[in-house]
């Protein structure tokens, strides 16, 4: 009953935005690293591994960290493509991800905002010099400090404690959850800030929040629904719709 609530809630709305996070991910095989308690903290303690100082300074504690969690292929999953599927109908204008592992563009999605940036660019911090995924991955499993042919060290464009979100992606995000009249918040327990803030923006437009989340958040007392199984969530629309058996049931 819940999902035909939300399917109505998907057919009635215009401005459709969804607020990603650690959750979706993890769907693909990408642990969930938020907090202290992933025992992955104990070797590479965050404060050191998120640290642009540290980086600058002792930048392969970083490298191994990578190495460990890059150490397979992930692909997007069923909530990655019924976002593309979403957007591909006109409904979804936006996603704003706190992720970086750049799976919604995998998916397809055009329309996508990383306000932490995303480990499929990176570049070197001397000369400048910009590197795709492909060409970073093959350095960092040969090399202990991924370095470019100016010796200058190369970094992801993720975005480090205490560094400037993408201002471009920033805006962004900000105009689309202001413009909102739905918001699906997807995976995120909604602690760090500004996107934690992205669904004030489309309640203050208006707009519906649906929460896709285990965790309880701020803003659950606000949500005109509440899912807890992301997977459960994204099977039952994509059955719903019929996607991936050649027919698209959204007819709006």
């Amino acid at each position: 009953m819940e999902i035909k609530k939300l399917t109505e809630l998907i057919e009635k709305s215009n401005y459709i935005t969804a607020l990603t996070g650690a959750g979706i991910s993890t769907l693909s095989g990408i642990p969930d690293f938020r907090g202290g308690n992933n025992p992955i903290w104990n070797r590479y303690p965050q404060d050191k591994v998120f640290n642009p100082l540290y980086f600058k300074e002792s930048p392969q504690m970083f490298f191994d960290f990578l190495r460990e969690i890059l150490n397979k292929e992930y692909q997007p999953n069923i909530a990655h493509f019924f976002l593309k599927f979403l957007e591909e109908k006109k409904k979804l204008k936006a996603i704003i991800t706190q992720n970086i592992d750049g799976l919604h563009k995998l998916a397809g999605s055009k329309n996508v905002y990383e306000l932490h940036g995303s480990i499929f660019s990176s570049h070197c911090l001397k000369c400048g010099q910009a590197y795709n995924y492909e060409e970073f991955l093959k350095k960092l499993f040969k090399e202990k400090v991924v370095s470019c042919k100016c010796s200058g060290v190369i970094k992801p464009d993720i975005v480090f404690f205490g560094e400037m979100l993408p201002p471009e992606d920033l805006n962004m995000a900000i105009y689309n959850a202001s413009h909102s009249d739905l918001m699906l918040v997807i995976g995120t327990s909604l602690v760090v800030q500004p996107a934690a803030f992205m669904p004030m923006y489309t309640l203050n437009n208006g707009g519906n929040i649906v929460l896709i989340n285990r965790a309880e958040t701020y803003i659950d007392d606000r949500a005109v629904l509440k899912f807890d199984d992301i997977e459960d969530v994204f099977k039952k629309l994509s059955e719903y719709y019929e996607i991936g058996e050649g027919r698209k049931k959204f007819t709006i």
